[in-house]
């Protein structure tokens, strides 16, 4: 008959606890995985096209209008600042877009990290633009034109809100009513 101390026990439960532990960062791996390349696949879908409507491409003109209208609605509707924002960042993602093209077509190969190289080189071109009159800044701007590229893209987001959800249907509704920037 073999008898255990409690350190045994201890070591054993420690041992349970850091397996139950690894199998559940497995299985979020694999779906942070999952939702990586359905984004991967979704970035692919991305192409600079003219307007604010139509199908899930999103065209810089739908990204200028969109970040003009997040800064209307969080800050002041109609600031000149908002405008130029969303313009700046509109001329970022046609740049990152057609990066993402070129070297698509150079190698071949969907880039499996497109949205963090989108963020970080429209973070990094709106480095150049003064925010000095605003309430945001480029990294922010950079992420929020990712979240909402991802939410039009059918990708489940983490910590958006119910305005963030509903944005392009406020703003789309918006533009029917005759508003534009």
């Amino acid at each position: 008959m073999r008898t255990t101390t409690r350190a045994q026990s201890a070591v054993a439960r420690a041992a349970t606890t850091t397996t139950k532990a690894r199998d559940g960062w497995a299985a979020t791996t694999s779906r942070s995985r999952e939702v990586k390349r359905a984004a991967t696949r979704n970035v692919a879908a991305l192409r600079v096209e003219s307007g604010v409507r139509g199908d899930d491409a999103a065209s810089p003109e739908w990204v200028e209008g969109m970040v003009t209208f997040w800064l209307d609605e969080e800050w002041e509707r109609g600031a000149a600042i908002n405008a130029d924002i969303g313009r700046a960042a509109a001329e970022s993602y046609a740049k990152c877009v057609e990066r993402a093209a070129r070297v698509e077509a150079e190698t071949g190969e969907v880039d499996d990290e497109a949205f963090q190289r989108m963020v970080m080189a429209l973070a990094n071109d709106l480095l150049a633009f003064d925010f000095t009159d605003s309430f945001v800044s480029a990294f922010e701007v950079a992420n929020k034109v990712i979240e909402m590229l991802m939410l039009r893209q059918g990708v489940d987001v983490c910590c958006v809100s119910e305005e963030d959800l509903t944005r392009e249907e406020r703003y789309l509704a918006w533009l029917d009513s005759g508003g534009s920037h």
